[in-house]
């Protein structure tokens, strides 16, 4: 047994030594072997039918006027990549040719990694900049640019329902298996228009992705959108997007003339956490919902986003006409977001619009009024099991003058509405003194005076991974600070390990014992927080190189912050005797 072990690892070793690089230049040619820069191949396309497992296809500069199919998969543990050479820019044009939709094509396909290039120009209805449909596992798309995707060459050609393009699209189509360990991160899409569609869709059975770090703006309806319930998937029980993360992305003027557009958009979607996004200047800033009739959107978590100056409100949540035109969602929760001057056209809808919903939380965030004095409206079905608490409202009307719409009854001023609806039993009104309330361009980071400090829920405990807008601890003295910032922390970047190549600790998961090991950085400090945001270890370092830690803490997951000469570093510990 043992030599067969070690058989399947040379085998395994020796297939990663055999990864080839490939080559791809508008000055090359086809029939060459791909395998050098002078023997590179001429088009996108070839390369896309003739990479191989583990391989790497280097494009060089230039615009390829291309439409494309992938054509080749990638294996576990030999994915294939297609990226820029160097820096250069690639630009993949898709002007003038018809005889598909898509600029980039994949059914079917695992394995691949899409980097660092760019799609531009799919004119014509029901043009798409990258569509991928079917089963597909671990795709990656990192650091590409889609762009002029437009349902008509005309910019004020006329927009109906049937009018449609989508700079980048997933449809799981399969009855049973999802696309899945899909990878979104650090792309850009913009000036793109969509008629009906969306920026950024996934829809049907797809399951298990990462949405992040990306910049979607200056689209002519909904930026990203989470999608169920459609038919695209056969099996109803799995045509729901779902399982997925979607954090740290920039969406805005995502803003349409003939439908209420939002920057981020959960439409019958489940199982998702929606954090650290900043939203502003769409139609909603994030919304929640679910438009088909009898379906539901469920287990969605909106928290730590800053949403600010958007046309309707910051955030909607619901079924906006349940029962009869509208489905609903349950057990979904809002927490910590701040929700800055929204409503900037003077719809009505306030900060927050509530439809109906079941069993949800909206908790520790802050509502900061603009200037129609409107905190939040509700005037479908009452919602059943709301909790509406711990929360920080705020106008610079006064006290008694902010305003709130509850099951259609109007209530001026913040005791009165309290007192009629049993709402927002432990909330407050106070200033969250923003270190600037200026638009377009406020900083929403609170100050030493603001009320939000240390008045978030006392029994709040924050999730796996969670972390405030600076991707700092989410609780710092005890207890969490309402909206997205948590006060108090040291002002530098707090980075993850798997950002630095120069911490190494381990083991981890730990009985106790940690050593941490670095190269280059000078580490300063060593501090241990557990899930409520207490220190419960800190040490001073003397020896930087080598650091044994011997904690002696309860079993629990801990946060670790190294300190060094600039910058903190945080890593997620569990302690496991």
């Amino acid at each position: 047994m043992e030599k067969l072990i070690l058989l399947l690892f040379l085998i395994s070793a020796h297939i990663k030594l055999l990864a080839i690089n490939y080559y791809v230049s508008p000055s090359g040619n086809n029939a060459n072997a791909g395998t050098s820069i002078a023997l590179a191949w001429q088009t996108f396309q070839k390369a896309l039918n003739s990479a191989t497992a583990g391989s790497t296809v280097f494009i060089l500069a230039g615009t390829y006027n291309e439409k494309t199919i992938l054509g080749v998969s990638g294996v576990t543990g030999n994915p294939i990549v297609f990226r820029n050479y160097n820096t250069d820019i690639v630009i993949i044009d898709g002007t003038g040719i018809t005889l598909q939709d898509e600029i980039l094509a994949i059914n079917d396909k695992s394995f691949v990694t899409f980097q660092g290039l760019v799609f531009q120009n799919s004119i014509g209805n029901n043009s798409i900049g990258i569509f991928a449909q079917g089963i597909c596992d671990a795709l990656t798309f990192k650091g590409n640019t889609i762009r002029q995707i437009f349902f008509s060459s005309n910019p004020a050609a006329p927009v109906n329902s049937n009018t449609n393009a989508n700079p980048f699209l997933f449809w799981g189509t399969d009855a049973t298996t999802p696309i899945t360990n899909l990878m979104i991160d650090s792309n850009f899409i913009y000036n793109c228009r969509t008629g009906f569609s969306e920026a950024l869709a996934l829809n049907g059975n797809v399951s298990g992705f990462e949405i992040k770090n990306n910049v979607v703006y200056d689209i002519t309806n909904i930026g990203i959108d989470i999608i169920g319930h459609y038919g695209e998937c056969p099996n109803p029980a799995n045509d729901q997007a779902r399982n997925g993360i979607i954090k740290w992305n920039t969406v805005y003027n995502c803003v349409s003339a003939y439908a209420t557009s939002g920057g981020i958009y959960v439409d019958g979607g489940r199982d998702l956490v929606i954090e650290n996004n900043t939203s502003y200047q769409n139609g909603w800033g994030i919304e929640v919902g679910c438009e088909i009739v009898g379906k539901t959107t469920s287990n969605v978590t909106v928290r730590n986003n800053l949403l600010y100056d958007n046309t309707e409100s910051g955030l909607a949540f619901g079924g906006y006409d349940y029962p009869a035109n509208s489905g609903k969602i349950t057990n979904c929760v809002f927490t910590n977001n701040t929700i800055f001057s929204n409503d900037n056209t003077n719809t009505g809808n306030g900060e927050v619009v509530l439809n109906y919903s079941e069993n949800c939380d909206f908790k520790n965030n802050i509502v900061y009024v603009s200037a129609n004095n409107f905190a939040l409206t509700h005037s479908v079905a009452t919602p059943v099991n709301l909790t509406l608490d711990y929360n920080l409202y705020f106008c610079t009307g006064g006290i008694s003058n902010i305003e709130f719409l509850y099951n259609n009854i109007g209530y001026v001023g913040f005791a009165s509405y309290k007192s009629a609806t049993g709402k927002d039993v432990n909330s407050i009104f106070g200033n969250p003194n923003f270190a600037s309330a200026s638009l377009p361009n406020p900083d929403l980071h609170i100050t030493s005076a603001s009320s939000a400090i240390d008045a978030g829920d006392p029994t709040f405990v924050a999730g796996s991974g969670e972390v405030d807008m600076d991707n700092q601890i989410r609780i710092y003295n005890g207890i969490v600070d309402m909206g997205a910032d948590e006060f108090g922390l040291p002002p530098s970047f707090v980075n993850d390990f798997s950002e630095s190549n120069e911490l190494i600790i381990y083991p981890n998961p730990t009985s106790g014992t940690l050593e941490i090991k670095n190269e280059k950085i000078k580490i300063k400090n060593v501090e241990v927080y557990n899930a409520y945001g207490e220190e419960v270890y800190s040490e001073k370092i003397l020896n930087p190189k080598s650091i044994l830690l011997n904690l002696d803490l309860p079993n629990g997951e801990y946060i670790l912050l190294i300190s060094t000469e600039g910058k903190t570093y945080r890593q997620k510990l569990l302690i496991v005797k």
